[in-house]
Parts: structure tokens; sequence; C-alpha cells
């Protein structure tokens, strides 16, 4: 091995270190001390493979704009040296970006972009685009087309790079199982996800996240609590999971929602109000307002006696008293971001979802 050579292998050790650990913004910059060290030797290969990772390392660490930077030069790597599963997981991963920032339109565009590129080279990782199909319909609201896309994917995917994880694909299929109702579906889908035992720092959680799924659904079925497993506790699986957000908070948003959510549901006001007093959440994104005015509802039927009810299940129970709060005036910061939600992915889902929570339950 030539010098060079030498010292990639070293940096490249020590960026894989810094993931394992959860210091991404530190395996950033190893990624890219290997981006220049490599230019400037001429690997193109191992250019391409260090930019593919600055810009995932960089995602984690909560900087897309940088992320982006580094993930188009990799996507745009045509080189004979430059190895096309990089390329391609260079793509995806700004088809992921692009979920969250982009039009439905644009990132269709990019995903026939993806389609063309397998194609071209003869690649069978079609399993990547349909999880990501499956996202943008999800993102829709259009559960049953996303069901459709994620079942596709996990049927297809294989244990070979360029891919996701096994962990991964369980837990969209979980999150859109519960999306449809589908209890008795969501527990199979838990318990394949539970007994893959998943080991990686980012993938641990899903398993814990289903969990939390699972017992929301079981809850809204019954229409109480239901009686907890000796195994698994809600309330400390969800203050564990704020535990471990607040240390990459910005990034794991959507499980402190989901946490929040279920200690909300069991009573837990205090750790409810304690994790909010050292994040708040800002409500300038959509999930983000929709809890707050959630939670808001929850307190005033609280205060009214009423029994807590999961807003997100759509849950409408029988027997509820007539009584309500001003739903309108909870919901009110939520209005203009779920229009701008709607246009953003060509859907009516968004302000549906707001409308929903704005009816009193004696009018569903």
């Amino acid at each position: 091995m030539n010098p060079d050579q030498d010292a990639l292998g070293r940096l490249r050790v020590e960026a894989q270190q810094a993931r394992a650990d959860g210091h991404f913004a530190q395996a950033a910059r190893f990624e890219r001390q290997v981006v220049a060290l490599a230019s400037a030797s001429g690997l193109v290969g191992e250019r391409t493979r260090a930019l593919l990772w600055e810009g995932y390392s960089l995602r984690q660490a909560g900087e897309d704009d940088l992320a982006l930077t580094a993930l188009l030069q990799a996507a745009n790597e045509r080189a004979a040296t430059a190895d096309p599963a990089d390329v391609f997981s260079a793509l995806v991963a700004i088809i992921h970006i692009s979920l969250d920032r982009k039009t439905a339109a644009f990132c269709r565009t990019l995903l026939e972009q993806g389609r063309r590129y397998l194609a071209e080279i003869g690649q069978p990782w079609t399993a990547l685009l349909d999880y990501l199909e499956g996202e943008l319909a999800y993102r829709r609201g259009d559960f049953r087309t996303a069901w459709d896309w994620h079942c596709r994917a996990w049927a297809d995917w294989r244990d070979q790079y360029p891919r996701l994880t096994a962990a991964t694909h369980l837990w969209a299929l979980c999150r859109t199982a519960f999306r449809r109702h589908d209890l008795a579906t969501l527990e199979q889908l838990v318990e394949q996800l539970t007994v893959l035992r998943p080991s990686q720092r980012l993938e641990r959680p899903l398993a814990q996240r289903a969990q939390l799924l699972q017992w929301r659904a079981r809850r809204a079925a019954a229409g109480s609590c239901p009686t907890p497993s000796s195994h698994f506790k809600p309330a400390e699986t969800a203050q564990a999971l704020l535990v471990q957000t607040a240390e990459r908070f910005g990034r794991d948003i959507g499980t402190r929602h989901e946490a929040l959510r279920v200690l909300a549901l069991l009573g837990c006001w205090a750790e409810v109000e304690a994790a909010l007093s050292r994040f708040p959440l800002k409500g300038d994104d959509f999930e983000s307002a929709l809890l707050l005015g959630d939670l808001a509802v929850s307190r005033a039927r609280l205060a009214q006696g009423l029994p807590t009810l999961d807003e997100d299940w759509n849950e409408a129970l029988a027997g509820v008293s007539p009584f309500s709060p001003d739903r309108e005036a909870c919901y009110q910061a939520v209005k203009e971001i779920a229009e701008q939600q709607d246009a953003r992915f060509d859907t009516q889902w968004y302000s549906h979802a707001v409308e929903w929570r704005c009816l009193s339950h004696a009018e569903v």
C-alpha cells in the first residue's frame, strides 16, 4: 500500500468510528480530508465514496445544505473508476433530502432519473427507489399506495451494497400499517423488527418506535390503555427515546414526536412539560405544529375531566362527552403550514388532517 492509500485507510477508519459513536460532524471532517487526499492523488473512486459518506455524515449532523453539495458531486461522477453503487447511493440520498424540501413533481423527476441510471448500468437495485416511492406516497397521505411500494421494496430487498437496512424497511411498513389502522399486520411486523435486534446506533430506536405505535394501536382498538406487558413499558421506552433524541436534537424529530404523544396518552404531563422546557417544539414544521395542537387539546380535555384521545389515530371513542375544547384555536397555527404541504405534495391530506381535528368528537 502506498503512503496515500495508507493515509486514506486510517482516515476512513477514524470516520467510521466517529459515525459509530454518533459524532457525525467529526466523521464529515474526516471524510472531507479523504476527499482532498483522493483528489490530489487522482483516486476518483476513493473520492466519490468519500463524498458519499461526507454527505451522509453531514445529513445526520443536521447540515442538509452542505450534505447536498457533497452528494451532488458524488452523484454526478461518471468516471470509469467510480463505483456505480456509490454514484447511485448518492442519488438515493439526494432524493431522501428532497422529500423533506422539494415538491412531489421534483422528487418524481429524481426517481425517474434513478431508474434511467439503473437501466443504463444494468443493476437490480430498484428496491431503494421503490422504498422512496413509498416514502413519497406516505407524505402525500396515500397510505395504500405507500404500503404497496414498501411491500415491493421489502420483497426485493437483498443484503448487498447498495441497500437500506432490513430494519429501515420494516419500520416503514410498521408506520404505514399504523396509518392504515391494521393492528394485526402491525403486530406481525413489530415482532419481525424486534427479532432482528438492530444493532446500529441509528437503527436501535426503530424497534422501540414500532413498539410504541403498537401500544397506541392496541390502546385505540381497546378504547383504553392496554395492560402493560412485563417486558415492554411504554413510559420508560418513550423517556429513553427522548434522552436519545436530546443527544442528537434536530435529526430525530419524528422519534421525539412519537415519544411525546405516548407520554401524553399515559398522562405523564410532568415528563412532557420537562421535555418541552428543555427543547421546545418550534412549530415551524407541520408535524411539530400539529403535535402542539394535539397537546393543547389533550390538556383542555384533561381539565374538563374527559379522556385523552389519540388524535393521530383519528380516534373517536363512543360515549365521549359533548363538551370539547376550542379546537379551532388549538389548531390555528398549523393550518397555513398544512396548505403549504398540500401544495408541495399535490394533495389535500394535510388540510384534511387538521380539519378533522377541528371537529368536535360529538359530531364525528
